[in-house]
């Protein structure tokens, strides 16, 4: 019995001080979140709509118009798409301050960036009217009139920064919420930041 008691104190004192001895597993914020390069956040889809008619012809072609009986009208839109992203490859050293013992992490992250990622390969025929002796919209009227809605809502949105802003905001609730959720789950509190 006393050999048996000898026995489990000593097997509790091994085990006892390898618990203490083993090193807590710190956290690596900096290399980790390097790692995952781009993270995009958010996404916007933009509709443009653009008009075909004939009401609008000038010179020659106003001329031609005057003498055709009926009406020649089409509206096409289509959507152009933004997102944001935050790129995890640009943080430096001094971005990243973890306090393991308060278990504490202060992050700065780089600032949120917007691209366009692509618009649908078609437009979509909303309204359509060719009457009388007026030539249908062909391919190439639809296509020329597709250029033309992209360049515009390109220019829209650099001239206008709302959508942008609008985006960019939302990129950034989301980075804090989602690096706040990982980083609670690890015990670690944060503030995070934007340059």
């Amino acid at each position: 019995m006393y050999k048996a008691l000898k026995l489990t104190l000593g097997l509790l004192g091994v085990f006892l001080l390898t618990v203490s001895c083993q090193k807590k597993q710190e956290i690596n914020v900096f290399h980790e979140l390097q790692d995952v390069q781009k993270l995009v956040l958010a996404e916007m889809s933009l509709n443009k709509v653009g008009t075909i008619s004939d009401a609008g012809a000038k010179g020659v072609d106003a001329l031609i118009n005057g003498f055709k009986v009926g009406d020649r009208i089409a509206a096409y839109s289509f959507h152009t798409y933004l997102q944001a992203y935050v790129d995890l490859g640009e943080l430096r050293d001094g971005d990243v301050e973890v306090d393991h013992k308060r278990k504490f992490v202060r992050l700065t992250l780089p600032a949120i960036r917007t691209q366009y990622i692509g618009r649908d390969l078609g437009v979509k025929e909303e309204h359509y009217r060719v009457t009388g002796f007026r030539s249908q919209i062909t391919a190439q009227e639809r296509a020329a009139l597709k250029n033309a809605m992209s360049k515009a809502l390109k220019e829209d949105l650099r001239k206008n920064d709302e959508y942008r802003s609008l985006l960019v905001s939302e990129a950034q609730t989301k980075a804090r919420g989602f690096l706040t959720i990982l980083l609670k789950s690890r015990g670690y509190d944060s503030e995070i930041n934007f340059r």
